[in-house]
């Protein structure tokens, strides 16, 4: 299975998101996403095998043990690579505590025991809203940008992470929850 572990967003955090997403222009050349496409990717695992899945789900649970429970919430909206340049169209994530980064930490060197190379760029937490597929693409992902307001400072508290399974699809990717692990068990 092609696989990532991520907080899934609780419906209030989740609620300002799709109602930005369902403002957005429709075009051929952004796919955005689908209200149940929205989560925080804290590591993304690609193909995983059957025999690897009963490892990764205790790498998992051995991480969130570590780390405690945490607040997070919605940022400003921005662009991967830049604002110049938009192919990904995200909403930032205020971490306060770090508690993101520091499951990432912590989960890194035991995955890539199992064979998951680590993450060589910077670690930001965000959530992907669309992915554009073309240059015209882009162009409104920055009108976006320009245009859109602030979001509201919705908060809410990250106590397990999710092991999902990512199957890509015609009319998009379908993510389906495989394992989750609750955060702060035995620390």
């Amino acid at each position: 299975m092609r696989g990532f572990v991520a907080v899934e967003l609780s419906p209030e955090l989740r609620r300002p998101l799709v109602g930005l997403l369902r403002k957005l222009p429709r075009t051929r050349e952004v796919r955005w996403c689908t209200d149940n496409q929205l989560h925080v990717t804290l590591k993304f695992l690609g193909e995983v095998s059957t025999a690897q899945i009963p490892r990764v789900c205790a790498a998992m649970q051995a991480t969130a043990a570590e780390v405690s429970p945490f607040p997070i919430q919605l940022g400003g909206l921005g662009c991967f690579p830049s604002a110049r340049s938009p192919r990904v169209l995200w909403c930032g994530i205020t971490d306060a505590q770090g508690g993101c980064a520091r499951w990432v930490a912590a989960a890194d060197p035991l995955l890539a025991e199992l064979g998951f190379a680590p993450e060589q760029r910077a670690f930001t937490p965000h959530i992907t809203l669309g992915r554009s597929k073309s240059r015209a693409g882009g162009e409104v992902m920055q009108e976006v940008l320009e245009d859109a307001g602030p979001l509201p400072s919705v908060e809410m508290q990250v106590d397990k992470v999710v092991l999902f399974e990512s199957r890509l699809l015609p009319g998009g990717a379908q993510y389906t929850p495989v394992a989750t692990a609750q955060l702060g068990v035995g620390a």
